[in-house]
């Protein structure tokens, strides 16, 4: 009986399996990733937006490839910053969509005064 044959056609089998589950596990640690610099990108962003600095805030916002928006609600403000990230595995891509959209906010309160 060959087993040489036989391994090689369970490699042959198990392969393609394989690198679709390599590709899909570095596109979701891709996505952690992303969302952690996100978190970082609102630290500025909301430091920006409680200074009233509008206008460094919307070149941080341009210069990061971000979507920035806000919710009001009477002294509660809460800021939303969205990016979108590339997904390249292919089963995972027909799951989350080519570009997965990902999202971080965060509550302000403002004073009535600005």
């Amino acid at each position: 009986m060959n087993r040489k044959g036989q391994a090689l056609v369970e490699f042959i089998m198990i392969l393609p399996v394989f690198l679709i589950l390599m590709m899909s596990l570095f596109d979701i640690g891709n996505i952690y990733i992303k969302k952690y610099e996100l978190n970082k990108d609102l630290d500025v962003a909301s430091e920006y937006f409680e200074n009233n600095k509008e206008a460094e805030l919307s070149s941080y916002v341009s210069s990061q490839n971000l979507e920035f928006s806000f919710k009001e609600n009477g002294n509660l403000k809460v800021l939303v910053l969205k990016k979108s990230v590339k997904v390249n595995a292919p089963i995972l891509s027909s799951i989350l969509g080519r570009n997965y959209v990902i999202e971080s906010e965060r509550p302000i309160m403002r004073d009535s005064n600005g």
